[in-house]
């Protein structure tokens, strides 16, 4: 399934190093000018989750790009658990410095929302920018859905006549993939997203590797994952992907249905972007800025992209179209949070 295209990586770049251009979306371009800012020690990029899943790659295939660009060392810290929350209140005991950022994804959104830290991460940590924004897929275990559904349509209808008996893994109970699995459900079930838990049983994993070795097994009859993260699973025949949540269709899997032309209006999909602590010096973020979008932009991570399907939507955005992002998501997840009861 994967797609082979041209990338024009050295007019991008020509782009950049003129100024010109700064993101793919038409971003401000400061962050593209030079600099005043030199780093000159070890840059550490701690990530609230383990290596693997959608997070452990975006981060760990852009960080040695960054390291070549800006002439010191990088490191990735892989701080998992409580669901996101111990990477996040790790990285705020660091000093804001310039040497130590924070990989994060919507996921601190929503636990800031529901007060689990024990910090305002609004108003402690700034989007730097944004690396990917990914598709979510309900893909299907090829063991256990034999004999029970084939697609999405009579996968529903099977939850219906068998309320509970089915069970979807995903990463974090309380993340992005939660709201992404409850909206849609919510919608095809047609009722409130309160009740999505009369139907299905929900299962939260520690890591992707796990997700996908208890789909295999058909210990878990669905997950909620990228198809890009699943691709090997998919083609050979382990994995069946159902639905897309999104407008359209993927270019890079074609065969997938999508929720938009089911009249499933869900289409949240994971970002993940870089992130530095309030009171981080101006000139150190505008530098990272500049780094992450110029590795971004090499062909090692545009290839990246392309295989893992992260070019289907916007790719990279930098401070100012970032933080709008992430102010509209704000909005979006506190109403998410009041639908399931969440939230008053």
């Amino acid at each position: 399934m994967k797609r082979t295209k041209i990338i024009l990586v050295s007019l991008l770049l020509a782009l950049i190093a003129t100024g010109s251009l700064f993101a793919s979306g038409g971003s401000d371009s400061k962050a593209a000018e030079t600099s005043e800012w030199k780093f000159t020690r070890k840059v550490t990029f701690i990530s609230p989750w383990g290596p693997g899943g959608g997070s452990g790659p975006t981060i760990r295939n852009i960080v040695p790009l960054v390291q070549e660009v800006i002439g010191v060392p990088c490191e990735v810290q892989h701080i998992e658990g409580a669901g996101g929350a111990n990477g996040a209140i790790a990285a705020q005991r660091q000093p804001p410095d310039g040497y130590t950022w924070l990989l994060a994804t919507q996921t601190q959104i929503l636990l800031d929302l529901q007060k689990t830290l024990p910090y305002d991460f609004r108003s402690e940590w700034i989007p730097v920018g944004k690396l990917v924004h990914s598709t979510n897929g309900l893909m299907a275990s090829a063991k256990s859905m034999k004999g029970k559904y084939t697609d999405f349509e009579s996968l529903i209808a099977y939850v219906k006549a068998h309320p509970k008996e089915l069970s979807i893994a995903m990463l974090s109970a309380g993340g992005t993939d939660a709201a992404c699995l409850y909206e849609t459900l919510s919608m095809a079930f047609g009722v409130p997203m309160n009740q999505v838990e009369n139907y299905i049983k929900i299962v939260s994993y520690g890591g992707g590797s796990e997700i996908d070795s208890a789909l295999v097994g058909g210990h878990v009859d669905l997950a909620i994952a990228g198809p890009g993260d699943e691709e090997g699973l998919i083609e050979s025949g382990d994995v069946i992907p159902l639905v897309v949540m999104a407008e359209k269709r993927m270019k890079s899997f074609p065969d997938i249905p999508c929720t938009g032309e089911m009249g499933i209006k869900a289409y949240i999909g994971t970002w993940r972007g870089i992130w530095a602590r309030k009171g981080t010096p101006q000139a150190a973020i505008d530098a990272m800025e500049a780094a992450l979008f110029k590795a971004w932009a090499m062909p090692p991570y545009q290839e990246f992209c392309d295989i893992e399907g992260y070019d289907e939507r916007a790719g990279f955005e930098g401070q100012v179209d970032f933080k709008k992002l992430v102010d509209a998501d704000y909005t979006a997840f506190t109403e998410y949070l009041k639908a399931r009861g969440l939230l008053k």
